[in-house]
């Protein structure tokens, strides 16, 4: 297990390296354009950029909220909102298909009482929605894309894929937790492998009524969410802001870097965008991100040297600063754990008796 444990952190360490690397060849190239409109930025673009980027990530929150309080376990608002700030940027930092922040995510919540079956369907249906609405985004990205191909060739093609695993991704997701079916089979699927890989590890496998119990929260769980229309409107509501701040961040980088892009174009470089943080092993398509989108807004018509200062800005305020931000909110949420709570109590009150 440890071997295991110290290959993916040299492996995740090699792409991360390889991502920085790849960025450093990106500025390298272009330096003096790059400096140049460096110091023509303006930051208090940036600032309102970096404002509308953590507003995203509170619309992130707030869906996950109210999915939760859907399924009958309501957490605070400043918990909710922090738990999905934390898991967000893990799986920026640790690209691994979501397995990092769900396992985050759901490390969080069982330690407020949430059982795992309730994380599980929450996660399933948020992801279910914001892969759909991001689909759609992507989807009128991709044909802003094949109408201004010139010179972004790389871009269309990267970002199709991206459409169609997104796609892929949400029609599952939908089909494994609304088709008691498909549901059934995945879930006894996931299952054995799962009791095959706790026996192998430790030699004793799950027992067959904790997976029971699982199945019955699972199963009463998303009947909650057929039977709450209202707070799955809000869910998707939530999710459109998400969305459309983040695209508003991008837009905003760029203004502070003097452009001004057309509402077809900022599609285009958002798509472009999203589609390389897909690319295993890059956290968050760190490099990849950036010269997708540097190659796009040149075949455009914008500066190279503008682009790339505004993909970089951009970086800077949607996945650098929430990450460091998210270092002090998980150390806040591991104190105000209940359990770390009552020991503080505990001892307070001992200190007193004596």
């Amino acid at each position: 297990m440890g071997r295991f444990k110290g290959r993916r952190g040299a492996f995740l360490s090699l792409g991360a390296l390889g991502a920085l690397a790849l960025l450093a060849v990106l500025v390298g190239a272009r330096l003096d354009e790059v400096r140049r409109a460096g110091e023509a930025v303006t930051w208090s673009w940036v600032l309102v950029s970096l404002a509308c980027a953590l507003a995203s990530h509170a619309m992130a929150g707030l869906a996950l909220s109210e999915t939760l309080a859907l399924l009958g376990h309501s957490v605070e608002g400043p918990a909710v909102l922090g738990i999905a700030l934390v898991s967000n940027t893990a799986n920026y930092l640790v690209s691994a298909g979501g397995v990092t922040g769900f396992a985050l995510k759901a490390h969080l919540l069982h330690k407020r009482r949430v059982p795992i079956a309730t994380t599980v369907t929450a996660s399933a249906v948020t992801s279910a929605i914001l892969y759909a609405v991001l689909a759609m985004i992507l989807a009128q990205g991709f044909v802003t894309l094949l109408l201004f191909r010139n010179g972004a060739h790389w871009a269309v093609l990267e970002s199709g894929l991206g459409l169609l695993f997104l796609l892929a991704a949400s029609g599952v997701l939908l089909a494994a937790f609304f088709s008691r079916r498909v549901r059934g089979r995945l879930a006894h699927r996931l299952f054995r492998l799962t009791n095959l890989a706790a026996y192998s590890l430790s030699q004793r496998e799950i027992p067959p009524e904790d997976f029971a119990a699982f199945e019955v929260q699972l199963t009463q769980g998303l009947a909650r969410i057929r039977a709450g229309r209202g707070r799955v409107t809000a869910t998707v509501l939530y999710t459109c802001l998400d969305w459309g701040l983040a695209m508003t961040s991008l837009w905003l980088c760029f203004r502070a870097a003097g452009v001004l892009l057309p509402v077809g174009h900022l599609s285009a470089a958002f798509t472009t965008g999203q589609a390389a943080t897909l690319i295993p092993l890059l956290p968050g398509g760190l490099g990849a991100a950036e010269g997708s989108i540097t190659a796009l807004m040149s075949g455009l018509g914008v500066e190279p040297g503008a682009a790339l200062v505004a993909a970089m800005l951009f970086r800077l305020c949607y996945y650098v600063a929430p990450s460091l931000l998210s270092v002090l909110v998980l150390w806040g949420l591991k104190v105000s754990e209940p359990a770390v709570l009552q020991e503080a109590a505990d001892f307070v009150d001992a200190a007193l008796k004596k």
